[in-house]
């Protein structure tokens, strides 16, 4: 048992180790560049080095794809940590394993996006030659996903791969060059390449086997640079025919093999082709860029720094962290707009609705461009559900006033698609869909929205070409949304060739509108309404997904804010009848609004 004064000891130690670990936080450093924030703990000079590396490479996108979108909807903010203690505290779970900590890694998310940049590691090329790598790659991904529809996997890693080892040196910058690690080509004398039948079909980068996702990687690698700079394949222009078939929508083996010819010589040219003793890079000017001397910067509040790592935190799901650096940032600074706004997002997750509303409206009042939380405040309104004209137009007005903030945010198109389908005005609606669409290539769902639209707009042709589109592309959740679509169209009116169906056959599914949610440790209950039938599901583990037009669907938790939506459980039905089934799925669907009347819709 501790004794009193035991206890009293005790406390004044806790109370000086939080006051110490307080009185570490230091302020970081904010340097900005034409196009990048980067915000640091190290020096002015490193931060200014990696938003000089941004630049570059945006450049470089720029020069060599003219009419490329180089700016993302999404911002991105890169935070550079001086060391690798600097670096754990942000993503601790990388120190929970062994093997090599990686230099940087990029954070995708459909409203901010975040590169890491350990300045420790990119600042001494002896400690890891290819320095950037890593962010370069996902940079890439960023670029591909933000200017086209749909890439085959292999093609869409082959292209990181391909970028992510650009290297500026001076006046000259080489495009292509393989890694500089010595042993990254070994893999091929280890195992044989895969062949191009499965190797072209493959959805996934990543397998079981590390050496089997490795060789998948180095063979995207070494695929696009054998069709770039191999015999015969005139510097890229054939890789480019390729490409742009696929962007028609013509079926990937059918224009690989119109236009590189069969598989199998294929594969074994590229056989030969990797085992050269060097190999070809390309070498352009440096695209002009800003001058690093030319970037401001300044030192951030204590408060700013702990309302941006909140914000991190948010973006990489660490809750805890999330919460204690935000409302350190509120009590440091209670005039904060972003501090209020990622506890309004961490409070939305949790479902505090009431809670989140009033941060989110603190945050629009301490400033009003904070088009994120004027998005959540007036989602969260009953603005979006009601049918009365005079509400559809206040509605409208606040998500324009959201697009004033950001003209690139897809989701305000969304709904604003949405409050169009509801009034029946169906041609508004189909436009601003697709604008969506444009915005944000890589979202299966806001290709499904168009489709649906389109179908109800009586244009069912056009609905099935892009139920097949995504169906023979997307898997999961996106892919089943689709085969919902492709046989809601009439089979009269489908074109011939329909999309392929990956649902094994031995899985059933049942449906229902979400009346209720339980959440326990491990286990889910929801009661579904079918047809004015309660059933309760009891689902322990299940992977699964929702639509990507929910609009909360970057803080989705599915324990909150489903009610009302249309879920799809499929289960693997068990041999033994007095054992419970296999659930293998649970996802939700965000179905489109019933029209306003008969009359409001029909086509315009």
């Amino acid at each position: 048992m501790i004794s009193h004064h035991q206890l009293s000891h005790l406390l004044v130690v806790l109370l000086l180790l939080s006051t110490s670990a307080m009185s570490e936080e230091k302020p970081w450093r904010e340097i900005r560049s034409p196009h990048f924030r980067i915000i640091t703990n190290g020096s002015e000079g490193a931060g200014r080095h990696v938003a000089r590396e941004f630049e570059q490479m945006r450049s470089l996108f720029a020069d060599q794809f003219p009419g490329f979108n180089v700016d993302s909807p999404a911002p991105l903010l890169i935070l550079a940590p001086a060391d690798e203690e600097s670096t754990k505290k942000l993503v601790p779970e990388f120190w929970l394993h062994l093997g090599p900590k990686p230099a940087g890694f990029y954070v995708h998310g459909p409203e901010r996006q975040f590169a890491v940049v350990r300045l420790d590691v990119v600042d001494d090329d002896r400690y890891n030659p290819d320095r950037f790598k890593v962010v370069y790659h996902e940079y890439v991904h960023s670029l591909l996903h933000l200017n086209f529809r749909w890439l085959p996997t292999w093609l869409d890693e082959g292209l990181a791969e391909f970028y992510g080892n650009t290297r500026f040196e001076g006046s000259q910058t080489y495009i292509g060059a393989p890694s500089r690690n010595r042993h990254s080509m070994e893999v091929f004398n280890q195992k044989s390449s895969i062949p191009l039948a499965k190797f072209l079909d493959q959805r996934g980068s990543f397998s079981r086997s590390e050496q089997d996702t490795y060789l998948f990687y180095m063979q995207s690698w070494a695929l696009t640079h054998f069709l770039t700079f191999g015999p015969d394949m005139k510097g890229g222009m054939r890789l480019k025919k390729f490409f742009n078939a696929l962007q028609a929508g013509t079926e990937q083996k059918k224009a690989f093999q119109d236009t590189f010819g069969n598989l199998e010589q294929v594969r074994k040219n590229l056989d030969d082709y990797v085992q050269l003793f060097a190999f070809t890079a390309g070498i352009i000017p440096t695209p002009p860029h800003a001058d690093d001397k030319s970037f401001t910067a300044r030192t951030m509040t204590l408060a700013e720094t702990q309302a941006e790592l909140g914000s991190f935190y948010l973006g990489t799901q660490h809750w805890k962290e999330t919460r204690v650096s935000a409302e350190a940032a509120v009590k440091n600074d209670p005039k904060l707009a972003l501090a209020y706004e990622v506890l309004g997002f961490l409070d939305l997750r949790e479902g505090k609705d009431d809670a989140a509303a009033r941060e989110f409206s603190q945050a629009v009042d301490l400033d009003g461009h904070m088009y994120l939380s004027l998005f959540a405040k007036t989602m969260m309104s009953p603005l979006p559900h009601s049918t009365s004209p005079g509400d559809r137009e206040l509605f409208r007005a606040a998500l324009a006033k959201v697009l004033d903030g950001n003209p690139q945010f897809a989701p305000a198109y969304v709904e604003l698609a949405k409050s169009f389908v509801a009034e029946g005005n169906l041609t508004r609606a189909v436009t601003l869909a697709r604008t969506a669409e444009k915005i944000q290539p890589g979202l299966a769902g806001y290709h499904l929205l168009t489709g649906e639209i389109l179908l109800r707009a009586g244009r069912p042709a056009e609905a099935a070409a892009h139920a097949v589109y995504v169906a023979n592309r997307w898997s999961g959740v996106d892919h089943d949304q689709a085969m919902e679509l492709w046989n809601r169209v009439p089979s009269a009116q489908r074109p011939a060739e329909g999309p392929v169906d990956v649902i094994p056959p031995d899985l059933q599914s049942v449906e229902g509108t979400v009346k209720s949610v339980a959440c326990e440790p491990n286990l889910l209950t929801l009661t579904l309404d079918r047809g004015g039938q309660p059933l309760i599901l009891k689902i322990k583990t299940a992977v699964g997904g929702f639509s990507d037009t929910l609009w909360f669907g970057g803080h989705f938790n599915r324990c909150y804010h489903v009610t009302g939506l249309r879920a799809v459980v499929r289960y693997k039905p068990a041999a033994d009848k007095s054992a419970a089934d296999e659930v293998v799925s649970c996802g939700f669907r965000d179905d489109l609004p019933a029209p306003a009347s008969a009359e409001a819709a029909k086509p315009n």
